[in-house]
């Protein structure tokens, strides 16, 4: 089964910084399916080359010693681009056939990352249901929700329902890795200090 990771607000710091370096190091480790794809989605008007440069450029920067641009150039292959405005339903039905065209025919996982600004969040999910994208009949669908859902318990609640109009809970993903960090490193620290 082919697997497609859809970056929303790919021409932030986020995506340069963190999210390519990353999926590049589970290519170089070979953990990465071989068919996968990814594609960056924001409203700056790239191509693949035009978008691909600029992350060779970062990921060269970000990793260092690390980059190896012979690995590189293959899982580079399989990053595509698309410019697309959150504000326009009419981006969304582009943005199914161009997913279409990119799987082909064949049943594809889908995970759609929004890294973007919390206010588009309720935006983008309604577009990509009122476009059908959230249907799972050729293949899974998933919502990763990157940043603090929500700024109260009244607002989370209302983001809450809007992603509940449009995928099921087993097809949501709510994370903040800031949030997240301090807990992590504190559970080595007891970790590595439990001598039993």
């Amino acid at each position: 089964m082919a697997h497609t990771f859809v970056i929303f607000g790919a021409s932030g710091d986020l995506t340069s910084r963190k999210l390519i370096p990353a999926l590049f190091q589970l290519h170089r480790e070979e953990r990465l399916p071989t068919d996968t794809r990814v594609l960056g989605l924001a409203r700056t008007d790239f191509g693949d080359a035009q978008w691909r440069e600029s992350l060779t450029e970062s990921t060269r920067a970000f990793l260092g010693e690390a980059f190896c641009a012979e690995q590189w150039l293959e899982f580079c292959a399989r990053v595509h681009y698309a410019p697309l405005d959150i504000n326009k339903a009419e981006d969304f039905q582009r943005l199914a056939a161009h997913l279409d065209a990119l799987e082909g025919a064949v049943q594809a996982t889908r995970v759609y990352y929004l890294s973007t600004s919390p206010s588009l969040y309720a935006q983008a999910i309604a577009h990509l249901g009122a476009a059908g994208l959230a249907h799972e009949a050729r293949g899974a669908r998933r919502i990763v929700i990157e940043k603090p859902f929500g700024t109260d318990s009244a607002s989370a609640q209302t983001l809450n329902e809007d992603v509940h109009r449009v995928f099921n809970e087993d097809q949501i993903y709510r994370i903040d890795h800031y949030l997240g960090k301090e807990t992590v490193q504190n559970l080595l620290v007891l970790r590595f200090a439990n001598s039993i």
